[in-house]
């Protein structure tokens, strides 16, 4: 015991070194990460000018809240709302949206917190967020739709879908746990939950946004990253506000694990939903879906193959067949 205390008291001593040089230096990390990111964006922007001129872009303010988004298809189209994930955007779905069946009316706008959209509202309930949405769609006239969720664009779909049953066709539901991780093992594999219950420590992790992309998407593709896609999402990820906001998506006090998961699977909905799955996402291994259909006997699973967690860059041609097939065998196409 004699022995013990002294290291002890070391350990504390040097925990709270590290704590304070880390108090300490964040100020000056974020001055240098600030002036990084700014030209980051300035040298990034005739290439993201170039890009963006090949889909119709447009910004609107819903109820206080403001909303970029992408727009394709004809406006009396049925629509289909494509809602992204961490760390991502509209941009998400860029390749994903020309193979989509053109007689849709497809919209993708950055999430609440993302991009270009709002960066002032600080609710980030879910449920908050999944009406702020519909409100979004609302305001574009359109009625019933379809939602197409990817990651945490598919707890936030879940939810939407489950609070606004009446305003839902379909429900294609990407990357995303259906069953509650039983297990502290499949609990490791998704740190983020953990690790950003401490808002400062996910903002400090987000604020540099080259790093950050780099440390998410490579472990978590087939494909090589493409040097274009990966400099368009640190270029959305830069801009200011954003790491200030995203990491109140993963504070426990938004949560409705309920919604966002028992709902999908137990409850029986008057619109079809479908798990598009990729089959080498570490993330959401095969394995932890093998009892989705006896537990879930109302929702259709689909495999991509070939993909890791962002199949939507891995294998966007069969994200998009798999999302026309399913469409156009619901009742909702009926409409167009």
């Amino acid at each position: 015991m004699k022995v013990l205390k002294p290291i002890l008291g070391l350990i504390a001593a040097l925990i709270a070194i590290v704590c304070g040089f880390i108090w300490g230096y964040a100020p000056l990390r974020d001055e240098r990460l600030e002036v990084k990111n700014a030209r980051f964006m300035t040298d990034f922007s005739a290439k993201a000018k170039e890009i963006d001129s090949k889909f119709n872009h447009q910004d609107t303010v819903v109820n206080g809240i403001k909303w970029h988004y992408v727009v394709q298809g004809p406006k009396e189209g049925t629509a289909i709302v494509f809602l992204h994930g961490l760390p991502e955007g509209w941009y998400s779905w860029r390749y994903v949206l020309p193979f989509i069946n053109p007689k849709y009316r497809l919209i993708a706008p950055d999430m609440k917190g993302y991009g270009r959209s709002d960066k002032e509202d600080d609710d980030y309930n879910w449920h908050v967020v999944a009406r702020q949405t519909v409100e979004l769609v609302s305001s574009l006239g359109i009625d019933q739709f379809y939602i197409v969720g990817h990651d945490w664009g598919s707890l936030i779909g879940s939810v939407l879908v489950s609070d606004h049953p009446r305003r839902i066709l379909g429900y294609v539901r990407m990357q995303a746990d259906l069953l509650r991780p039983g297990t502290i093992t499949n609990w490791i594999k998704k740190p983020q939950f953990l690790l950003f219950q401490s808002k400062w420590l996910a903002t400090y992790m987000m604020r540099d946004a080259e790093w950050f992309i780099d440390r998410v998407y490579p472990p978590r593709m087939k494909k090589p990253f493409d040097p274009v896609d990966r400099d368009y999402f640190v270029n959305e990820f830069s801009r200011p506000g954003v790491a200030d906001q995203v990491p109140k998506y993963f504070l426990s006090r938004n949560w409705d694990l309920e919604s966002a998961l028992d709902k999908i699977c137990k409850e029986k909905f008057s619109f079809p939903i479908m798990i598009l799955q990729a089959d080498g996402d570490p993330s959401q291994p095969v394995s932890i879906f093998e009892d989705v259909p006896r537990q879930c006997p109302g929702v259709e699973l689909r495999w991509i193959k070939n993909a890791s967690h962002f199949s939507n860059l891995d294998q966007p041609e069969e994200v998009a067949r798999a999302i026309n097939e399913f469409v156009n065998r619901t009742p909702g196409h009926l409409a167009d």
